[in-house]
């Protein structure tokens, strides 16, 4: 039971990762949708479909129980020669590099070791290999809990280091105020 609702975590991983990445950056929720959407339009899709349906079934489905389509928007959505190809294709369009894509391929370079032959394993290379890596799926148990405890560690350092900086801000405000009060006013 605790395996089945933890298999739908995945895409929160992806997104606390990305915000975690690109917490800097004006364009960090962008970048979080990026990299997100891999998964939101494959099984998001089909996820929706069943709500809808009220055909929403616990734990992963069987292989064959799933449309074509799922498959072969995996492959592109999870496919780095996909990914480099829109990369380039918005830089040729805009003249400028859409830096919050990048969070795509961010999504396809975590899924990569944390995928198994056992389910969706990432066609990083499609359509000019079939090569897939046999990793460790993110659902394991042990590594589902050191993928949560290290992002709750990164979470705490980001946490701190808004905290100190916010304190330093302040701390110069102060300094910076109680210099401006010594000065005198001349008219």
């Amino acid at each position: 039971m605790l395996r089945q609702s933890l298999n739908k975590m995945d895409i929160l991983a992806h997104g606390l990762w990305t915000y975690a990445v690109f917490h800097k950056k004006k364009y960090v929720w962008l970048a979080a949708l990026f990299g997100i959407l891999p998964d939101i339009l494959s099984f998001g899709i089909i996820f929706a479909i069943n709500l809808i349906n009220g055909s929403l079934r616990r734990g992963p489905p069987q292989l064959s129980s799933l449309p074509d389509w799922l498959f072969a928007a995996y492959n592109m959505t999870h496919s780095f020669i996909i990914f480099f190809a829109v990369f380039l294709l918005m830089h040729l369009i805009t003249k400028k590099w859409f830096w919050p894509l990048m969070a795509w391929g961010l999504h396809i370079l975590i899924d990569i070791p944390t995928h198994s032959f056992r389910f969706f394993p990432t066609p990083f290379l499609w359509p000019l290999s079939d090569y897939k890596f046999d990793g460790i799926s993110w659902a394991t148990g042990w590594f589902m809990l050191l993928n949560y405890g290290a992002l709750m560690i990164v979470f705490l350092a980001i946490a701190h280091n808004r905290v100190k900086k916010r304190k330093q801000a302040l701390k110069n405000t102060k300094k910076y105020l109680a210099h401006g009060q010594h000065r005198k006013i001349k008219g």
